[in-house]
């Protein structure tokens, strides 16, 4: 139902049409509190794998654009969880099989050291 009303804000816009500043953002944060709610776990996944890897980082904000965007609903929606499994399974059983993604813990930190001392 989430990822109904984020895709189209249309009905969102003919339904409670607000005017005004105070409307505007009344009516944007509603519709962001619908986008949330669809893709709150992978914007979770976002801010980590952003701390660990730009590059998957980059994939999983492809996935969440292509759920939203593309027009084959069921088929993107379907795609996407069938991603996350396998791309899940993988991390599971294999973590060094992916290329770029650092998993915490596999070796010391490195040292940051400061400009001019």
């Amino acid at each position: 139902m989430c990822l109904g009303k984020c895709r189209s804000p249309l009905g969102l816009l003919l339904g409670s049409w607000r005017g005004g500043w105070s409307g505007a953002l009344g009516m944007g944060a509603k519709n962001g509190a619908w986008c949330v709610g669809c893709c709150w776990a992978l914007m979770a996944s976002l801010f980590a794998l952003g701390v660990m890897s730009v590059t998957w980082m980059a994939v999983v904000a492809a996935l969440i654009a292509a759920e939203k965007i593309l027009p084959w609903r069921r088929t993107s929606t379907y795609g996407t969880a069938l991603v996350l499994l396998a791309l899940g399974a993988v991390i599971l059983l294999a973590p060094d099989a992916l290329p770029g993604l650092t998993v915490p813990g596999q070796g010391p930190m490195p040292t940051m050291t400061l400009i001019g001392s």
